[in-house]
């Protein structure tokens, strides 16, 4: 896994979110629920993403969140880094302190590789094409 479980989180709440319908306002329980996320860490991780503009929050009666345009633009990538920093780990696996290309470890290269692939993939999609997609998934499964 190339992210924590905060970023997990996020990535699961932000893609509930998406696939409700435009203006529907959706508690924080009913994602913790649905996503199986403990409610107190969906809060925080909800909170994280209101300050960077991701969702919209609603307190009261009748209150909840919603995604915003932002966040169904942004990509996979940006979401979780915002929420919970940089997520693809620069650090040499073998855990040498002088790891290049100039001076490699002996899974320099393959590391490297897979880390590109990895980060092109989340940062090439954006939150609203994973959302489709995902209810496109979800749909031939129930």
């Amino acid at each position: 896994m190339i992210y924590t479980k905060t970023g997990e989180y996020a990535i699961r709440a932000i893609l509930y979110l998406a696939r409700q319908p435009k203006d529907k306002l959706i508690m924080s329980s009913e994602i913790a629920k649905s996503e199986d996320i403990p409610a107190h860490y969906l809060a925080k991780i909800l909170q994280r993403m209101a300050k960077y503009g991701y969702v919209d929050s609603f307190k009261g009666r009748g209150g909840g969140f919603r995604i915003t345009e932002l966040a169904k633009k942004s990509s996979i990538l940006e979401i979780v880094e915002r929420v919970e920093g940089p997520v693809i780990n620069l650090k040499c696996v073998t855990g040498l302190k002088e790891c290049s290309d100039e001076n490699p470890c002996p899974l320099h290269d393959e590391w490297a590789d897979l880390r590109n692939r990895i980060y092109n993939l989340i940062s090439s999609k954006s939150v609203q094409e994973v959302a489709e997609k995902y209810a496109e998934t979800l749909s031939k499964h129930s």
